[in-house]
C-alpha cells in the first residue's frame, strides 16, 4: 500500500537513526517533545525511542 510500506521501512528507519546518531554530541543530552498522542503511540508501538542514542530522550507533553 502506498505510504503504508514508506512508513515501515526498516531500512530507512536505521538510516535516519545512523545521521540523528552522527549528528549528536556525546558530551550533551538531547530531548525531543512529542506534542500530539498520535506521536506518542507510534514512536511507542514501532520501537523509534530504542533507535535512538543513549543521549537522546522522548519528552511526552506538553500535557502531561
Amino acid at each position: 500500500m502506498k505510504y503504508v510500506d514508506e512508513f515501515r521501512d526498516a531500512e530507512l528507519a536505521r538510516g535516519l537513526a545512523s545521521a540523528i546518531q552522527a549528528e549528536t554530541d556525546p558530551a550533551r543530552d538531547y530531548a525531543f517533545m512529542e506534542f500530539c498522542g498520535g506521536h506518542t503511540h507510534a514512536i511507542s508501538r514501532y520501537g523509534v525511542a530504542d533507535l535512538l542514542p543513549a543521549n537522546v530522550r522522548m519528552s511526552h507533553g506538553p500535557g502531561r
